[in-house]
């Protein structure tokens, strides 16, 4: 029996999506996250911009009475340290948010195809079955035609329900596509930035390396073996830097065996001596455990105030000096002099103590 035609005269333009099933197209549920682009709340999320660069007045020249003091200096690179480690974190924070965005951007935009490819079945049922009313002529296929009493017959009663379900599709899939659109603006916003705080703290590094520069040229010191004639140049700032210098003003003491300094010493004896003299009093007077502190440094990359040592079993340690040389306390009928670390063949290692 034909359904009756008053019951399905007024039919809602909204279906559920249930009706979807008519058609063949699977039920579809919109995700919270793409049902409302701008909720707070979803994946792709707001992304703050650090300032560009390190504070003016950490970087400034001073009083413009020219060379800054040393102390000055050391208090300028403490202040833009400080600021590069923040810069450091706003740029690991604008990674984070990066990959995150990217992330939502590509649910997003695989969400939007996914509802397209299941609307497609329906549109094109939908087009046949017009096509069809058109080339038959029949005036009970046309959309909103009916019988004298405003009923409407069972293929256009089907055509409507189609139709309404195409446009509840056609409705989230809109709401798919802002979604998409969204995430993609987050992303873009993500990465500039990402490259805005990637800037800013190379900025801040290249600010960091000129102080340290000038710092170093501030706190260079040369020093002169009078015995094997070598003339070094120690360089740094840092405290093994300063060791360094502390250790080479003993030049010419005697090496005796177990010493640790003031007159005599012998190879750790030295450095647990000079370190002492710079606020770091304290350490093992053995070379095993000496290397086994602070951090590994590869021979390309050896400082003033690095530690190097020799042999497999460690019978021997010295302070490197720059310019490839090294400070240290032989043994036995020798004195604390500069070598050159290429004469020595049983090269082990270097640490750096901080």
């Amino acid at each position: 029996m034909a359904p009756d035609p008053q019951k399905r005269r007024f039919v809602a333009p909204a279906l559920t999506v249930a009706a979807i099933a008519a058609v063949g197209i699977g039920a579809i549920t919109i995700p919270a996250a793409y049902a409302n682009p701008s909720a707070p709340g979803r994946a792709a999320a707001a992304v703050s911009t650090p300032s560009p660069s390190p504070s003016s007045s950490s970087s400034g020249s001073g009083s413009g009475s020219g060379k800054l003091s040393e102390s000055q200096l050391r208090k300028q690179l403490s202040t833009l340290n400080d600021e590069a480690e923040k810069l450091t974190e706003k740029y690991n924070k604008t990674r984070v948010d990066l990959g995150k965005a990217k992330k939502a951007e590509t649910a997003a935009t695989a969400y939007a195809t996914k509802l397209e490819k299941q609307a497609t079945p329906a549109r094109e049922q939908l087009g046949r079955m017009a096509a069809a009313s058109y080339m038959n002529g029949s005036p009970a296929m046309g959309f909103g035609s009916g019988d004298s009493n405003g009923g409407l017959s069972d293929d256009a009663y089907l055509a409507q329900n189609r139709a309404s379900v195409v446009q509840g599709l056609q409705g989230q899939i809109d709401k798919a596509n802002r979604a998409q659109q969204d995430a993609q603006s987050k992303a873009q916003q993500a990465q500039q930035a990402a490259t805005a705080a990637e800037k800013a703290r190379q900025t801040a590094k290249a600010k960091v390396a000129e102080v340290t520069k000038k710092l170093d040229k501030l706190t260079t010191t040369t020093v002169k073996d009078p015995k094997s004639g070598f003339k070094a140049t120690i360089k740094g700032s840092g405290l093994p830097a300063k060791m360094a210098r502390k250790a080479a003003t003993k030049l010419g003491s005697p090496y005796v065996w177990a010493a640790a300094g003031p007159n005599s010493f012998d190879c750790s004896g030295l450095v647990v001596w000079a370190y002492a003299q710079v606020g770091k009093p304290g350490l093992p007077h053995y070379t095993g455990d000496l290397m086994a502190l602070g951090t590994k440094v590869d021979k390309s990359d050896l400082q003033a105030g690095d530690l190097v040592y020799f042999g497999a079993d460690l019978h021997h340690m010295g302070i490197y000096v720059g310019g490839g040389l090294f400070l240290h306390a032989p043994s036995t009928g020798d004195v604390v002099k500069i070598s050159k670390l290429s004469d020595r063949s049983d090269y082990a290692g270097a640490n750096r103590i901080s």
